[in-house]
């Protein structure tokens, strides 16, 4: 049957055009997202900063959790966090006392050096010490001896001699330019100082002159730490890629769930639109003695062709597009700035494959219906578009819809992190009213069509509500398409909004003093604030994240640190206990939400890892009301953080009242802070929404010209008839395109009515988080998108028709079908 297939495709190669553009178009969007995904990781560091050392022993950087699923099977779940423990003092001194062995101790400080111009530059000091772990060499000057002195490394405008402001976490400096250097981004200082802006903490212990004694080295270093050798010894390093391969990462997800919906959405509906249209030259093989089996086989035979042809053209595309999508990115500050997407060959296997498996599926069904005809009652089915809807596609139809209202009724109870269903409640719902789609489009088109005037109105309306199958076909892109943005950009414009207000409103501080640079205020800020007259209340804060045992894994959840009297200048309402004992090192708050699911109630202990992987056992001293931006969050207490957090600065202290200094930041009216805040987040998501939504919806807005073209094109006889009996060419037309719009009008209709349904259950659960709810929707983007999804429709039905009218009519009674 594949000969038999094949020979079908060159001879109505054009009947398969759409299906292999739809295809190609999906395998490439599978194909970018996954090779850019794939580039994100599997990246081996070779080390640089301890390329001269034979091994590097560092603190632990992962929770570990032992999971017993009974009946033996018992394993640790490993989830890497942010920041290492710091390498105890003892451990580095028995590594030092192994003989012949070399310990350099590391430590790294972000700092903020004055640039000439104004502004800071953020940098990392180490001891200088470390400067012999890797290349370097002396431009001029020579190494840091005094406490005040300081290396540099080249580019820099700084020459020995040179006094530099530089702000560190504990406190602004002034250094003197002992050096320049060229070799790894640092700033070198005397060993001792690198020892006092640490605070005694040490990130590293690298060691030289071990030669093969690992074990050694692994009885010296303890059960706990990490002997890093090798390409390994980059774990050890400062990764400043790393976050941003993450946050890339996770986008890259997101969008490829997208992708791969809207794929697999458009690409099957294509496909059985096109074997739809061919329904009479199916039924005259079986009225030709053709098995169903032999048509089922003819019809996937074509599919495999046309999905293997179609699956290494979308490759090669996906190829072709990934590495400008990566750079864009980069650009935007999702990943580092020299990303780019990497020849990976499994994730183009996986695009490939997942083309073919949706091309096969979606002919299976059609193939299945067509080869059901029996031959006596062929021609008949063939002519008359009568079945649209199956019993499965009912089923189906039905069951997305249930799942999509059960799950819209639940949200109201839902937690705040779970509100964000809410997206897959759409997606449930766009995918069963498409399924519906036979059902619900003609009706409303032809209700839509009241409107319309004229003959030509009439011919529109009675040939969108008569004409299941192309209405159908048509009006499921463009609910996808607008679908999807509509409810997207609604959803999280309404919770970016929300989050915003409870955010404002919890503030109650005047007044913030920020750090200038990256490496925070410094611990003695909060003090000198606190003492200035006409200062009620000033309360260093830090954002952080802990991770918390989910069933088998560590996950990640958001952590404030807070100074004493936090109360003071935040709202913090408390269901049990009080925020302000919230104080030492073994106390925690947490959101009632979080309290909830992890069983937790005020005087009981709570057991996570902090963000340098270090295990502690808090006790709960309160549980905040429910609110959306602290539900899933936890309190921590000022001083547990200088214990653990090896960048010790502050990000903001919050004031109540004016202070008669800034103690080395910068004050900005609260109002202004949060504004600014609310502004960046904004832009970062609105680009991320961006890179979610951008490729599928240009992909679907393709969709729709290219099912429009197939559906045109298929009315050819029409036409013929239309021109025979006295219509002119003007009229003609004229008809084609209020069908046109009626039809971008019923799907533009069935997206605002998933839309609307959408908004409905998250204003309902948000309404028992946050005090007012104000829904938001981009009504600008929203219109855009649909008046592009009207014109695309226009244009793809239009520019066939109007080239099938320029024959005469009797030609076009003459076509075959």
């Amino acid at each position: 049957m594949l000969s038999v297939a094949a020979q079908t495709i060159r001879a109505r190669w054009a009947s398969f055009a759409g299906v292999f553009i739809a295809l190609s178009l999906g395998v490439c969007l599978l194909a970018t997202t996954g090779l850019t995904i794939a580039s994100t990781a599997g990246v081996d560091r070779a080390p640089v900063w301890y390329s001269g050392a034979d091994a590097v022993v560092a603190g632990p950087r992962s929770a570990v959790l032992h999971v017993d699923e009974g009946d033996g099977v018992a394993y640790d779940a490993v989830t890497g966090t942010r920041f290492a423990q710091a390498v105890p003092a003892g451990t580095a001194a028995r590594i030092a006392a192994i003989p012949g062995v070399t310990a350099v101790v590391d430590r790294a400080v972000p700092v903020d050096l004055a640039a000439a111009g104004g502004g800071t530059v953020p940098a990392v000091a180490h001891p200088w010490a470390s400067a012999g772990l890797h290349r370097y060499t002396m431009i001029e000057g020579s190494e840091p001896k005094a406490p005040g002195d300081v290396v540099l490394t080249a580019p820099t405008d700084r020459r020995p001699g040179d006094r530099v402001d530089v702000l560190t976490p504990a406190g602004p400096r002034t250094w003197t330019v002992a050096g320049v250097v060229s070799g790894p981004p640092a700033v070198y200082v005397a060993d001792a100082t690198a020892e006092e802006l640490a605070g005694g903490r040490i990130d590293a212990v690298a060691v030289r002159g071990l030669g093969g004694r690992l074990d050694v080295l692994r009885a010296a270093a303890g059960p706990e730490a990490r002997v890093l050798t090798g390409d390994d010894r980059a774990d050890a390093e400062d990764d400043p890629d790393a976050d941003l391969l993450a946050v890339a990462a996770a986008l890259l997800g997101t969008t490829a769930g997208v992708a791969g919906f809207v794929s697999v959405f458009v690409v099957s509906g294509t496909f059985a639109f096109a074997v739809a249209q061919r329904r009479r030259e199916l039924a005259l093989l079986r009225a030709a003695s053709a098995t169903p089996r032999q048509v089922r086989r003819l019809v996937l035979g074509e599919a495999l062709i046309v999905g293997v042809l179609a699956g290494i053209t979308g490759c090669v595309l996906g190829v072709l597009a990934a590495p400008p999508f990566a750079g864009w990115l980069a650009r935007e500050g999702f990943a580092p700035e020299r990303f780019t997407a990497r020849f990976i060959l499994w994730p183009l296997l996986a695009a490939f494959g997942a083309g073919l498996l949706v091309a096969l599926a979606g002919a299976a069904v059609a193939a299945r219906r067509a080869g059901r005809i029996r031959p006596i009652e062929a021609l008949r089915e063939a002519s008359v578009d009568r079945r649209a809807m199956t019993i499965t596609r009912w089923l189906f139809g039905l069951a997305f819809l249930g799942g999509a209202a059960a799950m819209l009724l639940a949200i109201p109870g839902l937690t705040a992190d779970a509100i964000a269903l809410i997206l897959l409640d759409a997606m449930l719902a766009i995918t069963g009213i498409a399924l519906l789609a036979p059902v619900l489009a003609p009706p409303l088109a032809g209700l839509l069509g009241w409107c319309l005037p004229g003959v030509a109105g009439g011919l529109a309306r009675d040939n969108a509500r008569r004409s299941v199958r192309r209405t159908a076909s048509t009006v499921a892109p463009i609910l996808v398409t607008v679908g999807i943005a509509a409810a997207t950009l609604a959803a999280t414009a309404t919770l970016w909004r929300a989050e915003e207000q409870a955010g404002a409103d919890r503030v109650t501080a005047g007044s913030v003093v920020v750090p200038t640079g990256t490496a925070g205020l410094g611990p003695t800020a909060a003090a000198e604030l606190a003492a200035s007259p006409g200062v009620e209340a000033a309360v260093p804060i830090a954002h952080s994240v802990v991770y918390l045992a989910q069933d088998d894994y560590a996950e990640e959840f958001p952590a404030i640190y807070a100074g004493p009297g936090v109360e003071r200048v935040m709202r913090l309402p408390a269901t049990a206990g009080a925020v302000g004992d919230l104080r030492g090192t073994g106390t925690l708050a947490v959101g009632a939400g979080l309290a909830r699911s992890m069983h937790w109630t005020v005087g009981g202990d709570a057991e996570l890892w902090l963000d340098d992987s270090a295990r502690v056992t808090l006790r709960v001293v309160a549980i905040l009301a429910p609110s959306l931006d602290l539900d899933q969050s936890v309190l921590l207490p000022w001083d547990l953080r200088a214990a653990h957090a090896p960048r010790a600065g502050a990000d903001a202290v919050y004031l109540a009242g004016a202070p008669a200094t800034t103690a080395g930041g910068r004050l900005v009216p609260a109002v202004e802070f949060f504004a600014a805040l609310d502004g960046e987040q904004r832009r970062t998501n609105d680009v991320a929404l961006i890179a979610v939504l951008g490729m599928a919806l240009l992909y679907t807005t393709i969709s729709i010209a290219n099912t429009l073209v197939m559906a045109t094109a298929d009315r050819v006889r029409d036409l013929a008839l239309l021109r025979l009996s006295g219509t002119t060419p003007r009229q003609a037309l004229t008809m084609i395109a209020l069908e046109a719009l009626l039809v971008a009008g019923t799907g533009v209709l069935l997206a605002g009515a998933v839309t609307a349904a959408m908004m409905a259950g998250l204003l309902a659960g948000l309404g028992n988080l946050v005090a007012s709810v104000e829904p938001v929707v981009p009504w600008v983007p929203v219109a855009g998108i649909a008046l592009v999804c009207a014109v695309v429709t226009l244009v793809a039905s239009l520019g066939p028709a109007w080239l099938a009218l320029r024959q005469p009519a009797t030609r076009l009674a003459a076509a075959r079908e």
